[in-house]
């Protein structure tokens, strides 16, 4: 017989104070592996396992492919890379990016999920957006307990919010009582586990191989006309029990925020490259004038010089309006 022996953690803005804050209150002989996603840039210094190690009696330690997961320690997903628990132990993998993401929190539950069903605490804390959200629903129906951050004592409470509406029995729990309540219930015996759904189950199966599997069309899911915002390939909507999620060919997936802010951000990102180009364009037309002029073609270099004012105009209309959306 189990306990509920594994602790999940994810995290985001505000999330370096909010685990400091709760690996402050967790006890020495805590018994139970902790896996910690905290969502990182791929350039950030990995202190984080440093950092909680000095503020609590638990060691914690940046994860490593293969290791096996034992009680009282605190395994932190490294930068760019997602952190994985299968079967066989640990995996940190470079997969693609989730909910814009590497690491993020989803896969992370998700494979906890599946592969140790009620024996897993999934917790959510501190974050924008919505990454968590359909991996703490996994863990809940895969027979684990759900616990999320009470939103009114978050940083950033959407991450919680999020959490509570893909899930139908998760405890909100104010952060100064987490580490009281995670002490006590990863002794509790982790009861008969229901079995794991099929669509969790593909899906985990796709994200163990690090998503380099084409059968991306067995996730229970319906085509849409929408493009990946990384990768432009096709994108498709996965039935995930009542959250909206999407996910692609090669394995980026999205909840129905994150997508938005990806189209969003490719937005920015092609005014900001047509702006360029319009610039670019207006220069060339100055000097293709200049050559001409200096040629004696007062008339060609008239006619570009005109279209190099047309190409400022336009340019200058453009950056206008950037500015408004920006504002």
């Amino acid at each position: 017989m189990h306990t509920r022996d594994i602790v999940v953690i994810g995290a985001s803005l505000g999330g370096i104070e909010a685990l400091t804050g709760l690996v402050q209150q967790l006890p020495a002989d805590f018994a139970a592996s902790i896996l910690v996603v905290q969502h990182t840039s791929e350039h950030s210094p990995a202190v984080l396992a440093q950092i909680l190690t000095n503020r609590g009696p638990l060691q914690a330690i940046n994860a490593e492919d293969g290791i096996q997961p034992r009680h009282g320690r605190i395994y932190v997903a490294p930068p760019d890379r997602h952190l994985l628990l299968t079967e066989g132990g640990i995996r940190v993998v470079f997969g693609p990016r989730e909910n814009r993401s590497r690491p993020a929190i989803d896969p992370l539950f998700r494979t906890a999920a599946a592969n140790y069903r009620s024996r897993v605490v999934g917790v959510v804390l501190t974050g924008l957006l919505s990454d968590g959200a359909a991996g703490l629903g996994a863990v809940e129906r895969c027979g684990g307990l759900a616990l999320v951050q009470e939103p009114g004592s978050a940083a950033f409470p959407d991450m919680p919010r999020h959490a509570l509406a893909a899930t139908k029995a998760a405890r909100q729990v104010a952060l100064p009582e987490l580490g009281q309540l995670l002490a006590k219930l990863v002794r509790e015996q982790a009861p008969e586990p229901p079995p794991v759904p099929d669509a969790i189950r593909i899906e985990v199966q796709l994200t163990e191989r690090a998503m380099k599997s084409d059968n991306w069309h067995e996730v229970p899911s319906t085509s849409t006309d929408f493009t990946c915002p990384e990768c432009s390939g096709a994108i498709r909507k996965v039935d995930d029990n009542g959250v909206t999620r999407f996910r692609c060919r090669v394995g980026h997936a999205y909840t129905g925020d994150d997508l938005m802010a990806a189209k969003n951000d490719r937005v920015e990102e092609a005014l900001w490259v047509a702006l360029q180009t319009l610039q670019e364009r207006a220069q060339m037309l100055e000097v293709m004038a200049g050559d001409d002029r200096g040629r004696g073609w007062e008339r060609s270099a008239g006619t570009l010089e005109v279209r190099a004012k047309e190409a400022h105009g336009h340019a200058e209309q453009l950056r206008e309006f950037i500015a408004r959306i920006e504002a």
